[in-house]
Formats: C-alpha cells, structure tokens, sequence
C-alpha cells in the first residue's frame, strides 16, 4: 500500500464549514469542495503567558475529477441537546491519499483515493480524485483560536 500524506499544506485541526458539489454538466468531471476555516500557520509566539495565536483563513481545499465518493458525517448521537458531542462541527485530523490504478488515469495522469481523517470517528470521507487544490478567500487574520467567528469569515 502506497500511503502518502499530503505535503503541500497541513490540515490539522481544520473546521470543516461545509461540503460543496460542484460538477460540470456535460462534462462528466465532478469536484468536491470542502468551506473550511484553515489554519495558514501556527503562531508560536504569545501575546500574554499560555496563550497560542493562529493566522486562520477561509478557503475552499477543492479537489477535482471525483469519483467514488462515500460520505458519511455523523456528529454523534447527543439526543438532540445543544451542547452534547460534536454539535460544534467536525474538525479535520489528516488527509491522506493513496495512488491508484483507475480508468480514469487517461483522464488525469495520475490518480488518488483521497481519506479525510476528522475527530469524530464515526464519520467517513472518503473517494477517489485525480488532485487537490487550496483556495485561500480573503487575508488571513491571527485568533486566539484554530477557527474564525462567523462575521470573521469573509
């Protein structure tokens, strides 16, 4: 098993705002793409004793010609109480991707099963896609915290 994690950006402890499907009609490529709060880097200075800072980003962590997709987001069961489980969203753990041999390869030169790690282990996401891409939305600010308020998220 050819397992690699991905290089180019970290995802730990990346919100997971939303899932977006976004397929061209006619086309037959379809993209998934996660509105996440991303943590462009951990600041390791503080501003007072104990308190870590983070330049935290909207963005869009896109990836493209998907297929196979399985997706399963469960936020535990908490009996419908507001402040029990996961009610404050799924945070990403990893991402790992895996090369692949697929029909699709003639499509993309290469081709991945792409597996989304969150802190809630029940759910699942997983599927397989020819690459990734990060979208960073407006500049990144610096929060006492790995997420953005919502009037943050511009």
């Amino acid at each position: 098993m050819n397992t690699n994690i991905v290089d180019e950006h970290q995802f730990h402890d990346n919100l997971i705002r939303g899932v977006i499907f976004a397929s061209e009609v006619g086309d037959f490529s379809s993209d998934i793409h996660f509105d996440i709060d991303h943590i462009v880097k951990w600041v390791h200075c503080s501003v007072k004793e104990g308190e870590s800072l983070f330049s935290v980003s909207r963005a869009l962590l896109k990836f493209h010609d998907v297929s196979d997709l399985n997706l399963d987001i469960s936020w535990g069961n908490t009996q419908y109480t507001k402040y029990a489980g996961y009610s404050s969203g799924i945070y990403i753990l990893d991402i790992i991707k895996r090369k692949i041999e697929s029909p699709l390869a003639p499509r993309a030169e290469n081709y991945y099963e792409w597996e989304i790690l969150t802190t809630n282990k029940n759910s699942i996401i997983k599927f397989g896609a020819s690459s990734m891409s990060l979208e960073l939305i407006g500049a990144p600010m610096t929060v006492n915290r790995q997420y953005l308020l919502n009037d943050e998220r511009k």
